[in-house]
């Protein structure tokens, strides 16, 4: 601890390593993901990629000379045809790979081509190539035959051809690869269970009243009309304090307990006739409890004497 009261920082040598800490802990928690797979794959099939495009790409105008060489002959720049011949070998070329790629994807999802057209084309754009390439290193217009020149031109045009062949088994190989590998499957989110349905107080109301008729202690009579705006509201029982002395138990209003009412209508009751400065009636029990107008009469002949009296406030 410092002399201010502070945690003493700790020196720069222990912070920085306790950085590296940090970074190499969670690295290693990365490493275990099986999903850094798939990103590996990922990266090393567009390297790869990339390079065989770039050699192939090479590869490709050095035919693209030879062709252009055979095609054209003896013309000169100024003959549009001399130009149009540069145009053959892309074409050829183009063709090739797109034959590949579609290939490709149908060999990632293990579906054999056994198509003999599809063979023999590849061949005769390989064929076509060749010929063109190693012709004009045979019969030079002007010298004589140059071994190298010759080797070249039937070297690079089969080099072009299998390098389109393995860039698409490139694809669908990574592609394999990667479909292979199973990711952990998450936890499902506990779902909490749906809570209970509450009642409405109106109805706990109605049906304590339903109660108390069937029981057999009043007979049922159609309730007095209330305005709908009347707010009615049903409170939890709220424990009455016991008072001792002779003054307390003559201050208290009658008990209600022979009319089968429950603790907490009786316990409203009692709340509305301390809050009132008139003696109760049956009409203000009924708005305040949802009570029967029977029910509320006879608790009103209760209530109305204690009231009459002045013990009410």
């Amino acid at each position: 601890m410092s002399q201010t009261g502070r945690p003493a920082r700790p020196p720069r040598p222990v912070r920085k390593l306790s950085k590296r800490l940090d970074v190499a802990r969670q690295l290693h928690d990365l490493e275990q993901d099986t999903a850094l797979d798939i990103v590996d794959i990922e990266r090393l099939r567009a390297s790869v990629t990339r390079c065989l495009w770039l050699f192939l790409a090479v590869g490709s105008v050095f035919t693209t000379t030879g062709v252009q060489d055979f095609l054209a002959g003896d013309r000169s720049p100024a003959d549009p045809v001399w130009w149009g011949c540069w145009g053959v070998e892309p074409c050829l070329v183009g063709i090739l790979i797109t034959i590949l790629r579609w290939e490709a994807a149908m060999i990632a999802r293990d579906i054999d081509i056994d198509s003999r057209a599809v063979d023999w084309l590849k061949r005769f754009l390989l064929g076509s190539t060749l010929v063109m390439n190693v012709i004009p290193a045979l019969f030079p217009r002007e010298g004589g035959i140059s071994p190298g020149m010759l080797a070249a031109h039937f070297m690079v045009p089969i080099l072009v051809f299998f390098l389109a062949e393995v860039m698409p088994i490139v694809q669908a190989r990574c592609t394999q690869a990667r479909r292979a590998i199973t990711l952990p499957e998450k936890a499902p989110t506990p779902v909490p269970p749906p809570a209970p349905p509450v009642a409405p107080a109106s109805a706990s109301a109605s049906a304590s009243a339903s109660a108390i008729v069937s029981a057999g202690f009043i007979e049922p009579s159609a309730p007095a009309q209330v305005p709908a705006s009347a707010p009615v509201q049903v409170q939890a029982s709220v424990p009455v304090p016991s008072l001792t002395g002779g003054a307390a138990a003559e201050s208290s209003p009658p008990a209600l307990d022979g009319l089968g009412i429950p603790a907490g209508m009786q316990a409203q009751i009692r709340r509305l006739v301390d809050e009132l400065d008139r003696p109760v009636t049956a009409v203000d029990i009924q708005q305040a409890t949802r009570l029967p107008l029977s029910i509320a009469a006879r608790v009103a002949d209760r209530l109305t004497p204690a009231t009459a009296n002045g013990y009410a406030h």
